[in-house]
């Protein structure tokens, strides 16, 4: 039987760090417009901790996927409008093409982790929040175990 190991009492946490540690990262699909670009000046401020948690969750290695319903129009700015605000973004709308596997090309994005305004986004960046400050302590004690 193979018996997972716990590193938080949180579900979602824990399966979330048990991805990152197995595959080295995580893929992050995040919606645009109210969640990292303020549509509503009212979430201006959410929009400002969504951008904080992406970078402090890239400083231990994620595949950041866009994933918005923006017009066409606009989809064409969407890469270079995250890269303006310090993220980087794989790709908008799709799975990266280095991507090997066959999983998120038939429609929905497969991603570890969705951050959007309309789906629980509080509580998403504080899983993916608690799940990045796991991983650095877990290999942090991972190379000091191994400088021994």
């Amino acid at each position: 039987m193979n018996i997972p190991l716990k590193y938080s009492q949180d579900f979602y946490v824990n399966r979330l760090v048990t991805e990152w540690l197995a595959h080295e990262k995580i893929i992050v699909a995040c919606d645009l417009d109210d969640t990292i670009f303020p549509y509503n000046e009212s979430q201006a401020k959410q929009c400002e901790k969504t951008i904080k948690v992406l970078k402090y969750a890239a400083t231990e290695g994620i595949i950041l996927i866009g994933n918005t319903a923006r017009e066409p129009e606009k989809l064409i700015h969407s890469i270079q409008d995250m890269e303006d605000i310090g993220l980087d973004p794989e790709s908008i709308n799709i799975m990266p093409e280095s991507w090997m596997l066959d999983i998120g090309r038939s429609g929905k994005i497969y991603a570890n982790i969705y951050l959007d305004d309309r789906g629980g986004l509080v509580q998403a960046l504080n899983h993916l929040s608690t799940a990045t400050q796991k991983v650095k302590e877990i290999r942090e004690q991972i190379k000091l175990n191994t400088k021994l």
